[in-house]
């Protein structure tokens, strides 16, 4: 029979290999509508993630099994801890994000640590998601349960004869040959990356192969930008310009600047989790926002607008800032966000307009004020600085009803012209509301669909205020969602990029009702904005104006290391150096012309957000014309 240290080791790394492979075949259970029939080549293929994810996070426990091969009592103890330490903070990962990945769509990098630390969100949450994902915490405690007693079962293996020193020696050759090989995940030339999942069943089920303990060591510590060059300068700032001037009125449409006031206010709205799935003015399905709806009638609205990122901590800088999530970390936790960049608090404080910011959740949470005082907003309004907390929801902050309610009044005393966002809260995880407006606005599907009709009605409250005040027929209101979440897969809008496609109104008494169809996403909505309310003045942008055809209209976001591009026609997966799959839209053929055109774009957009975050220019420089 077989024993020995090197036996004893390999069992227990066996052991956590199979927790591995049997939670990859969980994350698929756990979000099999978004990966409907995985090739065989793809639960194989993650082996060998597997394998470096291990021999990593694991390397500390095997350098003391590799110098105490045969330990006494009270290091067997130490062993023993430093093991199953190792498996907790690995596998919690990896069982956190069964859940999560439907809402962020990505593998957990190493910015969601600082996401998770940010504020005092997380503890305060526990006990909510503990109660909505008690099944996933059932798993993770019987891993550990079972790993822990395969560990003590294993120690039946340990030989208790003292090897011959070349034994001794040779043992461990072989483990640290074995652990080498697989932090590397096999013998080719450049150590195992996260894009090398793609090889086991494209970029569709890149997330299935990978593991969430290989992310996140992948991306810990390493630059979260690199140089890349794929045309001359020139040629990027032709095809994708981020140093922009807005032509006069005289080149727009007269229907969007007839009858505007000399320096409009402006109102951000920027509503959790709505998609334009649950419109039925966008999808034609069941609608969980008829205020919404009503309004868009009356509205610049978009059919296709689309976010840049799944999680608020992007959607929050794409809209107001025009930075999209175009890197593995988020740009809030990001080195750059320290630089100074482009918003439009900073192009409009600059004209004279007075600026805030609303949110209803906890100060601090996710970084929100620090990022929207770096943007230049001079006013952070959080739950700190709410009068009435009795109006805390118990988990995030404030509810919609009051908070916006709040905002309108708020506004009252504002010293026009002025710039204010609003962030809403209730259409986010846990999806509780008071049991009276739980009653009202309950019989639906999904839990998110009560929470999103409660929201939609604080929103026609809120207009319906806002209607009564000086200030309102002087605004730009901007209503647009961070994200999308919880969707009902049924099948409908299957050709459509459904996880980022979100509601997006431009409304003022000026602007008449018209439909957007053209594609345009969140890093669009400044210099829209800016069109809008005829700014001319320089500024820098990521995003260009929806209504100027500078750029033709297409969507671009990032996840998992593969950055996807959409028009009209179709979707471009790039993994940063070839394409790796193309997906016609509308029931349509592959046009590989097409398709080289948007990667063109794509390229030139790459090449300028690596360029200008490495370089920190993220604003117009003084020298500029």
């Amino acid at each position: 029979m077989l024993r020995g240290p090197l036996f004893v080791l390999l069992i227990r790394l066996g052991m956590v290999a199979a927790a591995y492979s049997l939670l990859r075949v969980l994350f698929w259970v756990y979000n099999d509508e978004l990966f409907p029939t995985p090739p065989a080549t793809v639960f194989l293929g993650g082996l060998r993630f597997d394998a470096s994810a291990i021999a990593w996070s694991m390397l500390p426990w095997a350098l003391l099994v590799l110098i105490v091969p045969q330990p006494a009592r009270t290091m067997a103890r130490v062993q023993f801890i430093v093991f199953m330490v190792l498996v907790s903070i690995t596998l919690f990962f990896a069982c956190v994000d069964l859940g999560y990945y439907a809402f962020s769509l990505k593998r957990s990098t190493a910015d969601f640590l600082q996401i998770l630390t940010a504020g005092n969100d997380t503890v305060s949450l526990a006990p909510a998601f503990i109660r909505d994902y008690w099944h996933i915490l059932l798993i993770y405690i019987c891993l550990l349960l079972l790993l822990a007693r395969g560990y003590q079962w294993a120690a039946r293996y340990t030989s208790d004869n003292t090897a011959p020193w070349y034994r001794a020696i040779g043992w461990r050759l072989v483990a640290v040959g074995i652990l080498a090989l697989a932090s590397r995940g096999g013998t080719q030339l450049i150590p195992l990356q996260p894009l090398d999942a793609a090889r086991y069943g494209g970029a569709t089920y890149l997330p299935v192969v990978l593991n969430t303990p290989f992310t996140m060591l992948m991306s810990l510590g390493k630059p979260t930008v690199v140089e890349r060059t794929y045309m001359a300068q020139s040629e990027a700032d032709a095809l994708w310009p981020v140093v922009q001037q807005l032509p006069s009125d005289a080149a727009l449409d007269s229907t969007y600047h007839r009858g505007r006031p000399a320096r409009p206010n402006v109102v951000v709205i920027i509503l959790e989790s709505f998609s334009a799935l649950y419109s039925a003015e966008l999808s034609g399905g069941t609608g969980h926002m008829p205020f919404l709806d009503s309004l868009m009638r009356h509205s610049l609205h978009c059919t296709n607008a689309y976010a840049n990122g799944r999680r608020s901590i992007d959607g929050i800088p794409a809209v107001l800032a025009g930075m999209p999530q175009w890197m593995d970390e988020a740009f809030v936790t990001s080195p750059y966000a320290s630089l100074p960049f482009t918003s439009l608090a900073s192009v409009l404080q600059a004209e004279g307009y007075s600026t805030s910011f609303y949110h209803g959740g906890r100060n601090g949470t996710m970084g929100f004020d620090g990022f929207v005082r770096s943007a230049g907003f001079s006013r952070y309004y959080g739950l700190d600085e709410y009068p009435v907390q009795s109006d805390f929801d118990g988990h995030w902050g404030i509810r919609d009803r009051p908070y916006l309610h709040y905002h309108a009044q708020q506004l009252a005393a504002e010293t026009e012209p002025f710039l204010s966002a609003v962030f809403t809260l209730s259409s986010h995880h846990p999806y509780e509301l008071p049991p009276e407006e739980a009653v009202r606005f309950g019989g639906t599907n999904l839990p998110i669909h009560a929470t999103l009709r409660y929201t939609d009605d604080a929103l026609r409250a809120y207009f319906r205020t806002a209607r009564t005040m000086s200030w309102y027929h002087n605004t730009l209101f901007v209503i647009t969602a961070d994200h999308t979440a919880d969707l009902e897969r049924n099948g409908s809008m299957g050709n459509k990029a459904i996880d980022y496609w979100v509601p997006l109104v431009y409304h003022a008494a000026w602007l008449p009702p018209r439909a957007h169809d053209a594609v345009t996403q969140h890093i669009d909505i400044l210099p829209t904005v800016l069109d809008l309310i005829g700014h001319r003045g320089y500024f820098f942008a990521f995003g260009h104006s929806m209504l100027r055809q500078r750029v033709p209209p297409m969507a671009i976001w990032s996840n998992n290391g593969i950055f996807t591009i959409t028009d009209a026609g179709q979707q471009v997966q790039f993994d940063g150096g070839h394409i790796v799959q193309i997906t016609p839209l509308n029931d349509g053929e592959v046009d590989v012309t097409a398709a080289a055109t948007l990667e063109l774009h794509l390229k030139a957009a790459i090449q300028q957000y690596n360029t200008r975050l490495l370089s920190a220019t993220l604003t117009v420089p003084v020298a500029e014309p």
